[in-house]
């Protein structure tokens, strides 16, 4: 996103003014929001603003930085999908994206349902799959372990864990 004020460089702060009840947002780059914070200091210290004083009412700056994930994170090693585009698309390339892009895709999961993995209700023939998973697992475990071979008990012991805490497999 383009600053809103220079229309050069990329936005990376978004800059709140408050004035009463009028609410104000703009996208600036660091530059021009330094510009537009010392002007608002300029008004609150009684300086000359370039309004007309009727017209200034008690202003509050609230600067907030934007997101910057699409800088941070690599582009998909399957299908090259950056996480810019998804921002922009709203879809995922491939599986392999979600483990590209782990770290901000959880964040943005918390901050629209309020948890990043699933906690609600499973389907019920989801449901039987999974407790089937758990019941043939737990028998290799034990078949593996009268066996002693251990490294396999090992493996399979994980894959257990896993599907109790909810985690997809690799």
């Amino acid at each position: 996103m383009k600053c809103e004020s220079c229309q050069q460089a990329e936005a990376t702060i978004l800059f709140t003014t408050v004035s009463g009840d009028e609410k104000k947002e703009v996208h600036l780059c660091p530059q021009c929001a330094k510009t537009e914070s010392e002007r608002q200091q300029e008004i609150q210290a009684g300086g000359e603003p370039k309004v007309k004083p009727a017209q200034v009412k008690k202003v509050q700056v609230v600067v907030g930085q934007l997101a910057t994930e699409s800088k941070t994170t690599k582009p998909c090693s399957s299908c090259g999908m950056t996480y810019e585009e998804f921002r922009k698309v709203g879809r995922l390339g491939c599986p392999s994206c979600y483990a590209a892009f782990g770290s901000p895709l959880r964040r943005l999961l918390k901050r629209i349902h309020g948890a990043d993995r699933h906690v609600g209700r499973v389907p019920g023939k989801a449901e039987d799959a999974g407790r089937k998973e758990l019941t043939q697992l737990r028998q290799e475990l034990d078949q593996a372990v009268q066996e002693e071979a251990y490294e396999k008990a090992a493996e399979i012991r994980d894959r257990i864990r896993r599907l109790q805490e909810g985690v997809p497999e690799a």
